[in-house]
């Protein structure tokens, strides 16, 4: 099959067809992004004239920049066809989801927020939709809602093509599978002919009928079409609450006002109707509108301060689009069964430290009871995820943080603690009920883990037996490793120190405390596993952070490998095991050891995130999408995280305002997040907007110098500025030695070193890269950072090497996901 190229747009394959034109998937080989162009089909009556009205409106369309628009590209015409290019939004249409019946009240208001705001920024720029409908919404799986063919609606009116001013007979209007354009007409539509933004406020609202009760409120009934313009001027349509008990009076007066047939009862603007939406918004139960971390005193900005701010705007559309994402495709309340958070445990004593003392003992007891199977546990730690990446905020109030968490179970508990003897208090909570499953308390002579994560792991297992069924958990060695309670004062001191160098002061002096630590644990006692595995984290953090090369990375293997000599189920070292196997070069061992995680702990977070990024690496792009789409699943509390991993997909994919869109969901959580501030730097700086990119990498360095792949970030686009002493400053020793031992740093140095036009770097790093892992051939072959090098011969044939490997390994996942 030959390849169409019109201008710079290669056509991929064709989407469908409408009266307009012919729509097609195409790439945009010249800004390396995925488009959608539509040729505009030829008429024999006017056809110039046609085209230039489409083509004019279309113009004026593309002046709309907002994140719930659709974008258009470029206008013009090839051949003597005229075209018109426009953002791909991958995704499903609103039809789509209301044929599957009502939506989620909470995705309902989150996504008419969205839809508003696009609404009222066309309006504000003098463009009215004119064909508002569902099929013309489109919703990511990200939850960003898009509003398509803006603009393009306007052709369909008689009088733009030449007909008399006075001729005032309604214009003749296409059909399709709801009745066309006219089941979202205004009432006076069907009288003047005219349009306004009453006309798209009275769409709007017959849209949020539609999502809030599932069918359409002029055809209540099948057979009614025929009658549907009269049923519109004339017949009110049941009132929501009647149909839906859970629809607020609030809510039913918005849809009713947005659907008055008098237009003098309408909203005037879709703004005003915003803010009805907003008032609305902030009258719902809090748990539903904030993130999994937001706190409990965050206020929604009002629309007018919105328009005042660009950066607020973001803010605000990445709020609504990660709560549409929450609850797309669920109902409230659904949540996955038997799956349990474990909060911190309070130390009634306030010692040094106690925080992170008290989430080492939560992640101790997490860690045993995930050795149930069917059972999903949520830790407040984040050790068995990536480091650094900030605390979880969460409410006070243990039911409040199980409702953002979405679990039916939170364990929650106090100890108090005098050397050598320790007292401890915990509770099973029902969220859904607020009461007390099961619970006790422990007192013992002196602090010995191994007991109390066997009672507290023991009674919630036959406790959670009477809501599903529940298989036993297999047998630990866990016992066998321990010899002795004065050992595990000390193991979860080194935890505590490890847990506050993650997520709080990243200081070498705590990681080499608690590196001292585990060591003097292990030293009395070598077959204490967890210890193991703990001391291997430490060599990892050495690498990680350009304190430590190769050395740090063998002894790192050896604490994996010892830990599961003594433990073979123990998760965190069987994921970092997978690291290590990229960090060696052992890609084919990785692979395997993501299928026997996905396998034997498929119930837990961490795990689909190792799966995620291994087939990342792979240049899969949508298998490892599915893998970090379903670890949001598994653990909300962690989203920032997988919005910075979907948002490297997106950009991989040329999807950069997608990508910048995961990146404001996840600083609307965190705003002070280090890794998705470097993504968001990073991106301002593939947009050209080099001043905004170095302000915001400056400022990751400034609060976090340990952040590694910061630095040859910051160096490209000190490069871009011409600043390139400040660009070589970046290239640290310690930025080298991490780089040794990643194949994330490694790749960001050798695109630093392609973009100096020095191939006698960009190149061994570069397979140092591939060597670590990294075989992402389609963004690889596709950046632009590599132009300057592409007739190098060595570079194409490493591309062509490369080429191989991702055939190679997408056959390999195939086999290793169906066996």
């Amino acid at each position: 099959m030959k390849i169409r190229v019109i201008q710079q747009y290669e056509i991929l394959r064709r989407l469908g067809s409408g009266g307009g034109g012919v729509v097609y998937y195409a790439q945009d080989t010249k800004l390396l992004r995925p488009v959608v162009l539509k040729m505009l089909r030829r008429t024999p009556v006017s056809g110039s004239e046609f085209r230039e009205v489409v083509l004019r409106e279309a113009r004026l369309a593309s002046a709309i920049e907002h994140p719930n628009v659709c974008s258009i590209f470029e206008v013009g015409e090839h051949e003597g066809e005229a075209f018109i290019v426009m953002q791909y939004v991958p995704g499903r249409s609103l039809d789509q989801l209301i044929q599957e019946g009502p939506l989620n009240l909470e995705l309902v208001v989150s996504i008419a927020n969205q839809v508003a705001d696009g609404l009222a920024a066309a309006h504000a720029a003098g463009i009215v939709h004119r064909d508002l409908k569902p099929a013309n919404i489109m919703l990511t799986s990200g939850g960003l809602v898009k509003i398509l063919d803006f603009g393009l609606a306007k052709r369909k009116s008689v009088e733009e093509f030449g007909a008399a001013a006075s001729q005032r007979t309604p214009p003749k209007r296409r059909s399709s599978a709801r009745a066309g354009t006219m089941a979202y007409m205004s009432p006076e539509h069907f009288v003047t002919g005219h349009t306004s933004e009453q006309t798209d406020v009275f769409a709007f609202g017959v849209i949020l009928y539609e999502m809030i009760i599932g069918n359409h409120p002029f055809l209540p009934v099948e057979g009614a079409r025929t009658q549907l313009a009269r049923f519109i001027q004339y017949v009110d349509p049941p009132v929501m609450s009647q149909r839906r008990p859970e629809v607020s009076p609030e809510l039913d007066s918005i849809v009713a006002k947005a659907m008055a047939k008098n237009p003098a009862e309408r909203y005037r603007s879709v703004a005003e109707m915003r803010e009805s939406l907003r008032t609305l918004t902030r009258s719902f139960p809090a748990e539903a509108y904030m993130g999994p971390e937001q706190p409990a005193s965050v206020t929604l900005t009002p629309a007018d301060a919105i328009s005042e701010s660009e950066k607020e705007a973001d803010k605000e559309t990445g709020l609504f689009s990660m709560l549409a994402e929450r609850f797309m495709g669920r109902h409230a309340g659904d949540v996955p069964a038997n799956s349990v958070a474990v909060l911190p445990f309070a130390d009634l004593g306030q010692q040094p430290n106690a925080i992170f003392y008290g989430t080492a003992l939560a992640d101790a007891i997490a860690t045993r009871l995930a050795r149930i199977p069917n059972v999903i546990v949520r830790s407040s730690g984040s050790l068995a995820v990536v480091p650094r990446l900030g605390a979880a905020i969460l409410p006070l109030d243990p039911i409040e943080a199980g409702k953002k968490l979405l679990v039916t179970h939170v364990l929650k508990g106090t100890f108090l603690h005098v050397a050598p003897g320790i007292t401890l208090n915990w509770q099973l909570l029902e969220v859904a009920n607020n009461t007390v499953k099961t619970g006790g308390d422990i007192s013992l002579p002196s602090l010995d883990l191994i007991a109390i994560q066997n009672e507290i792991s023991d009674q919630v297992y036959a406790s959670l037996q009477g809501s599903g069924h529940l298989r036993p958990p297999p047998a630990s060695n866990l016992e066998a490793g321990l010899g002795g309670p004065e050992l595990s004062e000390e193991y979860l001191q080194a935890r505590a120190l490890l847990s506050s160098f993650f997520t709080h002061t990243g200081r070498p002096e705590d990681l080499a405390e608690a590196r001292k630590k585990f060591s003097e644990v292990l030293a009395r006692n070598p077959q204490f596993a967890p210890a193991h595995s703990g001391l291997g984290l430490v060599h990892l953090e050495y690498v990680h952070n350009g304190l430590g090369g190769m050395s740090h990375l063998m002894s790192a293997q050896k604490c994996f490998e010892r830990a599961l000599c003594h433990d073979s189920g123990l998760v965190e070292a069987n994921l970092y095991r997978v690291n290590i196997f990229l960090a060696r070069g052992e890609k084919e061992s990785a692979r395997h050891g993501v299928r026997h995680l996905l396998e034997t702990a498929g119930n837990q977070f961490a795990v689909h995130v190792v799966a995620g990024v291994t087939m990342r690496l792979d240049g899969l792009y949508d298998l490892a999408m599915n893998q970090f789409n379903t670890a949001l699943l598994l653990n909300p509390a962690n989203a920032t995280l997988v919005y910075n991993h979907r948002a490297r997909i997106y950009h991989y994919q040329g999807q950069l305002e997608l990508a910048q869109q995961e990146i404001e969901k996840g600083l609307t959580l965190e705003p002070k997040h280090p890794l998705l501030r470097t993504s968001q730097g990073y991106l301002f700086y593939r947009q050209g907007d080099l001043e905004r990119a170095i302000q915001t990498l400056e400022s990751v360095l400034q609060e976090d110098p340990g952040l590694r792949l910061a630095y040859p970030t910051l160096a490209m686009t000190y490069l871009a500025t011409g600043e390139i002493q400040k660009a070589s400053a970046m290239i640290t020793e310690q930025t080298l030695n991490a780089a040794e031992a990643d194949a994330e740093m490694s790749y960001r140095l050798a695109t630093y070193f392609a973009l100096a036009d020095d191939a006698s770097e960009a190149l061994p790093w570069l397979r140092r890269s591939i060597y670590l892992g990294n075989e992402n051939y389609p963004w690889i072959s596709r950046n632009p950072a590599w132009e300057k090098l592409r007739i190098n011969q060595d570079f194409q044939t490493t591309l062509a090497n490369l080429k191989k490997s991702f055939r190679q390994n997408t056959q390999r996942w195939k086999k290793l996901l169906a066996t």
